[in-house]
Parts: C-alpha cells; structure tokens; sequence
C-alpha cells in the first residue's frame, strides 16, 4: 500500500474514535443541482471528504452536477452546529468552479465547512472529459469516459465500465472493478480484490495487500503483486510479466502459440507449464526455469504457497 493510501486510512480511523467522532452526523439533509454550458473539451476534478462519487457521459456542450448534502449536528469535541444555517450555505453557494477548461466540484475554500458536510455526487459530463475523483470515504463509479481516469477513495469500492484511457484507480480498503479499459492500467487495493477486462493494449500494474487479481485481455506488460489472495491472468504478452503473491495460488492464461521465458517458482504447491517447454539448468517440483517455443519476454512467477499453473 502506497503512503497515501495509509495516511488516509488511519486518518479516517482517528475520526472513528469514540469521543473523538462527531455524536451524531446526519443532522439536516437536502441537495442542489447547478447546468454549466460548455464550449469545449474539460477536466473534471472532483473532491469530497466523505460521500459517493458517480459520473457518467452525457451531452457535448453541458455538465450537470448534482449534490446530496448531509450536514452533522454536532461538531467535534460535541461542539453544537447550525445545520440549517450550515445547509443554506452550501445550497446557495455549492463548491462549483468552472475556469479555463477545469470544473473544479467539492473544493472548499472554507475547510471548516467543508469539515461539517458530507456529499454525494452525481455528474454527467462530455465523454472527452478528463476525470480526477478523490473521496475520503465512499465509493466511485465512472462510466463511459473516453479519456484518462484518476480515481482515489480511502475506504470503498471503485467501479469502472467503458473507459477509454489510461486509468488509476487507488483505495485504502474495496475493491475495483474495471469492465473495459482501453489504455493502460493501474489498480492499488490495501485490502480488496481487482477485476479487469481490458480492451486495449496498454501496461498494467496492479497490488493488492490482501484480495485476489483477475486480470483479462492483458496486452503488454504486467506487474500483479499480491500480499495474500489467488492471481488469474488472460492475455498476450507484450512485455516482461511479474506475478507475485505470498499466499495463492496462480492461473496463466496465453495463447496457443505463444513464446516466453519462464521462471516460476512455489514454496508450497504444484507447477504446471501446458506448453512445449526446454529446460534450463536444474529443475524441481518446487522451481521452474526454461524456455517456451522460441522464447520471448519473461514470465516470471512467485508464490509463496500455491500451485502455479500455465495454460
């Protein structure tokens, strides 16, 4: 897990701390809904500390960003809170800024209010629109974005479909689900699993604390790091493919004719390569070096208990 995702992660356990934790967060609710004419391609950089985020496509010229506002009644340290007042403020004057190509949603400049509220957020944007979505604590969900996606929850799942660019997709804790990538692709889950169809060539680099990879239509290059939790890889390859899990086992998929290197090896469990394969140097039941056809990028395989099996 990268430091960021554990700075978040014990910050939003610091906030769960009995007397420490707000006494009771859903004070006063409502939402607002601001229309932004467009006269050309966008970022979109979304923020919030706590609360859902889902964007999808919709018209070329318009973004139309919804807000679901829950408001604390009580502060921190039980200090009271004007909900209705706190309320009023962000409906009348919602975190919206459009400038110079950007559309800048959920960024507070006061972090004081930002600190007394919780949205969700519904955006339809351009399918050109760049997409950067941050939260603290909730889920995220991007459809149909034929651009890069950049999205970070420190607690929740991250749901992917139709993406046509590179992606990076971060969260403390959920898993990710990314049902058609095209581009390159990133996925980092402190626990939770990743499941990736992908539809375009492009390296992918995925690391899971604890929680299994399914990784489909794999074109490229391929680092898949598990700290507990099984690996299943369907693909070509187009680069060297590093596959490491300290506790599961390992499935590779690749084609019939496919040529590699192979170096695979299991403290505890079975290796099976399904291909016409010539040895290298000394083999055992638990490590296996050779070449495959005639050779190619390295595969190279490590589990530390598991069987490996190449298909």
């Amino acid at each position: 897990m990268n430091p960021k995702t554990v700075f978040r992660a014990l910050s939003l356990a610091i906030l769960l701390v009995p007397g420490i934790a707000i006494a009771d967060y859903y004070g006063k609710a409502g939402s607002f809904e601001e229309r932004l004419m467009l006269d050309g391609p966008v970022e979109l950089d979304v923020d919030t500390g706590s609360g859902s985020i889902d964007v999808r496509s919709g018209s070329a010229s318009e973004a139309i960003i919804k807000g679901e506002v829950r408001v604390r009644k009580r502060g921190f340290f039980g200090r009271s809170v004007d909900a209705e007042e706190v309320l009023a403020e962000v409906q009348e004057n919602p975190p919206i800024v459009l400038d110079d190509g950007r559309l800048r949603v959920g960024h507070f400049d006061d972090r004081g209010l930002a600190k007394r509220v919780s949205i969700s957020y519904e955006i339809i944007v351009p399918a050109e629109t760049e997409i950067i979505a941050d939260t603290g604590s909730g889920s995220i969900t991007i459809r149909d974005i034929a651009a890069p996606v950049t999205a970070d929850t420190g607690s929740g799942s991250i749901k992917l479909e139709n993406i046509g660019g590179p992606v990076s997709a971060d969260t403390g804790s959920g898993s990710v689900h990314a049902d058609g990538v095209a581009g390159a692709f990133h996925a980092d889950t402190g626990s939770g699993s990743v499941y990736l169809v992908q539809t375009a060539p492009g390296d992918v680099t995925v690391d899971t604390g604890s929680g299994s990879s399914e990784l489909l239509g794999v074109i490229g290059a391929l680092d898949a790091d598990s700290g507990s939790g099984r690996i299943v890889v369907q693909g070509r390859q187009e680069g060297r493919w590093t596959l490491d899990t300290g506790s599961g086992s390992v499935r590779i998929d690749l084609p019939d004719d496919a040529g590699f290197d192979i170096d695979a090896e299991s403290n505890s469990g079975s290796i099976t390569i399904n291909h016409p394969m010539t040895t290298t140097g000394e083999m055992s039941k638990k490590h296996v070096r050779g070449t495959v056809r005639d050779g190619g990028h390295l595969l190279k395989i490590d589990t530390g208990s598991g069987s490996i099996r190449v298909d």
